[in-house]
């Protein structure tokens, strides 16, 4: 049976059914039978060399049915309901058939060889091992059956198993790298490092002067913990190899784990840059490195000259360009994160990840009439993308245009009807803070409502929810309770605390908004904090006796809001005034 391909899957579903799942004592077939089922086989072959395998099934079948004492029919239809059905009943029939036929001819090799490669893949491992065992003994030539034995023995954790067969191929193909490397592994594994190193020592032997042998010398030793031995083995490969990046790497983990900075960060440079690295490497070093360094202010320098040098080296490569718009963006670094995602558009203008990370990062720098042009262009390209006019719907939001806003929620709306509930409640949260801006409260709530009946854990929706309760005056009490649940979900939210200070001193609890006022200031950043967060502050610390501190924060709020009339007032009489 040559090259039986796995194309029959819509023909089986109709026979399945007909077929005796259960072996059963079959009758002697007529003569006449046994014709009509030759023949009927001998038509399935044929079609089966045409690569009609649906008729090549129905007529095995045929001829089964037929003829159920012959053997080679049962091999042969067994074989097509292992590959084709995903009834474990039905797959355990048809393993059956084909090992009653590789029972009574265990010197078939190819028929066995086919049996084993299915039953491993089901993993039926033990009944593949013992049939690959079977054809090792029988056909000691064929090597293509060693590695698989071997497989199996390493699924059954029978590791030593699978060093003596890999011996055995050794004996029949010569060493190898590729041999020796999983030999070792296996060696580690059960901690057998003499093992493992006369193993490494035996490739190195023989070519003392290949790099992958040093290198590999110096891997077992690192995995040894044996840093010395390691880094004589790495230091004669890059003498072998002096432009190879991957010595590099290797060095650089030995002086992480000896707590060498300086000559890691030469290490990991020299790697980083190497031209003879590929991509795929350099990107999960280059994350990485940056993660070791992201809370290094002093790295910033030298992360930025790297990104510049692997950028040259890689002008097309939009993946650089993503992972370096990643690192300025978590460094707040806006525009300069806004301008590698647009290279990488200009690259790959089809991405649409990149277009909506371009356009949120137009509403963090407060350019939200950039963001609408973004959208813009994004939707030439994505034009049934709906999460675009979702971002397009918050810039306009930001712009006031508030009825452009609800248009394209709306939108939304009408033409996904597939939109997932996180994203629906998403969207009617949006509305809601349009429709309260619109002055029609009762309606912003309404739709809060439902942003928080399809997203019950939705503490963003619920902090705005409380924030704009409390200044509407409403149901304080609601307000309180989603704020207290929105502030123990991310206790060093500044937004959430703020909100939920504010409800305690409307509500003229001005001891415990003091409290949360204060946590603010010990667990966020300056940069998170509004002239809303600065007038609150101030407004509390009055009212809690400290008028002095209260101005300071007023004048602070009135920095960054000059146009205020309320601040204005505050900081001129130097005390308290509300609308």
């Amino acid at each position: 049976m040559k090259n039986l391909l796995i194309k029959i899957a819509a023909v089986v579903c109709a026979y399945l059914l007909c077929l005796p799942v259960h072996a059963k004592e079959q009758p002697q077939t007529s003569l006449a039978d046994r014709r009509k089922a030759e023949h009927y086989y001998l038509e399935a072959v044929i079609h089966q060399n045409m690569d009609d395998m649906a008729s090549y099934y129905s007529l095995v079948k045929r001829a089964y049915e037929l003829d159920p004492t012959n053997k080679r029919y049962g091999y042969d239809l067994g074989y097509c309901l292992t590959v084709t059905s995903k009834s474990n009943s039905v797959i355990n029939h048809g393993l059956n058939l084909m090992k009653t036929y590789t029972d009574a001819h265990p010197e078939e090799y190819y028929e066995n060889y086919i049996f084993a490669a299915i039953c491993l893949h089901l993993g039926k491992v033990d009944m593949a091992t013992e049939v690959w065992e079977t054809l090792v003994s029988k056909f000691p030539e064929k090597i293509q059956c060693y590695p698989m034995l071997a497989n199996c023995y390493v699924q059954k954790k029978e590791l030593k198993k699978a060093i003596d067969v890999y011996d055995k191929l050794e004996k029949a193909e010569g060493m190898s790298e590729a041999i020796s490397v999983k030999k070792i592994s296996y060696y580690l594994a059960l901690n057998d490092t003499t093992a493992a190193i006369n193993e490494g020592k035996r490739l190195y032997d023989a070519a003392p002067l290949n790099v992958s042998n040093n290198m590999l010398m110096g891997n077992i030793y690192m995995q040894l913990q044996n840093t010395d031995s390691a880094m004589v083995f790495f230091n004669k490969a890059q003498e072998i190899d002096p432009d190879n990046g991957y010595v590099n790497l290797s060095k650089a983990s030995i002086y992480t784990a000896l707590g060498d900075s300086l000559s890691y960060e030469k290490e990991i440079t020299a790697a980083i840059v190497n031209k003879n690295i590929d991509v795929p490497t350099k990107i999960d070093v280059l994350t990485s490195y940056i993660r070791q360094n992201i809370a290094d202010n002093d790295s910033s320098a030298r992360v930025d000259n790297m990104f510049k040098i692997i950028i040259e080296q890689h002008p097309h490569e939009t993946e650089f360009r993503k992972l370096y718009y990643s690192y300025l963006a978590f460094s707040k670094k806006y525009s300069e994160a806004a301008e590698q995602l647009n290279f990488a558009l200009d690259i790959d203008p089809t991405d649409i990840e990149n277009w909506k990370r371009l356009m949120w990062l137009y509403i963090y720098l407060d350019k939200p009439e950039k963001t609408i042009e973004t959208g813009e262009k994004a939707l030439s390209y994505n034009p049934e993308e709906y999460s675009i006019l979702q971002i397009s719907a918050v810039a306009y939001n930001r712009m006031k245009e508030y009825e452009k806003a609800l248009i394209l929620y709306q939108e939304i709306l009408d033409k996904d009807k597939d939109y997932n509930v996180v994203n629906k409640a998403e969207i009617y949260s949006g509305m809601a803070e349009i429709y309260y801006n619109l002055k029609q409260e009762e309606k912003a709530f309404e739709y809060y409502d439902m942003a928080l009946e399809l997203s019950p854990n939705d503490y963003l929706t619920m902090n705005n929810y409380a924030y704009f309760l409390c200044l509407s005056g409403k149901d304080l009490e609601k307000a309180k309770e989603l704020s207290e649940i929105a502030v123990e979900a991310d206790p060093e939210n500044v937004s959430s605390l703020d909100t939920y200070a504010w409800i305690c001193f409307t509500m003229q609890d001005y001891k415990t908004a003091l409290e949360y006022m204060d946590k603010i200031f010990e667990v966020g950043e300056e940069s998170e904090f509004s002239t809303d967060v600065y007038e609150h502050y101030g407004d509390i610390l009055f009212m809690n006796g400290r008028p002095d501190e209260a101005l300071e924060a007023w004048k602070k709020a009135l920095e960054m809001n000059p146009e205020s009339e309320m601040l204005k007032k505050k900081v001129k009489n130097k005390t308290y005034f509300y609308e």
